[in-house]
C-alpha cells in the first residue's frame, strides 16, 4: 500500500511540473499535398503538301509540352481509338486511297513507345507487322493517359 501512494505521489508530482507536451491534432488533408506524375499523350499533325509531319506530344501535370517528332508520312493525318489488341492508349491513321500507316502509342513502365504499321482499305491491321518507331521517356511511376 505505501508503495503505491508514493507511486501515485511521484506521477503527480511528474505530471504537475515541468513543461507540458501539447500535441497538434491531425486532420485529414493537412500537410504538404501529394504531387502526383502525370503524362498526357496526344498527337500534332502538319500538312506538307501530299505528306504530313507527325509528332507525339507529352504535356505533365505542371502544364510543359513537349513535342517529339515522328516523321513525315503520306496521306491525311488524324487520331484514332487503336483496335483493343494492339494495346496502345492512342493511335493516329495517315490515310491514302490505296492504304496508309497506323501510329500506336503504347505505355509501359517509364515510357511511351510508338510503333508503325502499313494498313489496307478493309482489312485490320496485324499487330505482329508492327515496327518501332521511337520510345520517350517519362518520369518512372506517372500515370500515361490519352490526350481526350
Amino acid at each position: 500500500m505505501t508503495r503505491l501512494v508514493i507511486a501515485l505521489a511521484i506521477g503527480s508530482l511528474l505530471a504537475c511540473s515541468g513543461k507540458s507536451k501539447t500535441t497538434k491534432p491531425v486532420t485529414a488533408g493537412s500537410g504538404d499535398p501529394t504531387l502526383v506524375k502525370k503524362v498526357i499523350v496526344g498527337w500534332g499533325f502538319q500538312s506538307a503538301g501530299e505528306m504530313t509531319d507527325v509528332f507525339l506530344a507529352t504535356t505533365d501535370e505542371t502544364g510543359k509540352q513537349v513535342s517529339h517528332p515522328l516523321g513525315r508520312y503520306k496521306g491525311k493525318c488524324e487520331k484514332i481509338t487503336p483496335a483493343k489488341e494492339m494495346n496502345a492508349i492512342t493511335g493516329a491513321a495517315c490515310t491514302t486511297t490505296g492504304g496508309g500507316t497506323e501510329l500506336h502509342a503504347i505505355a509501359s513502365n517509364s515510357e511511351i513507345i510508338v510503333m508503325q504499321m502499313g494498313t489496307t482499305p478493309g482489312t485490320t491491321p496485324d499487330p505482329m507487322s508492327a515496327q518501332e518507331v521511337t520510345r520517350v521517356t517519362v518520369p518512372l511511376g506517372s500515370a500515361i493517359e490519352a490526350a481526350p
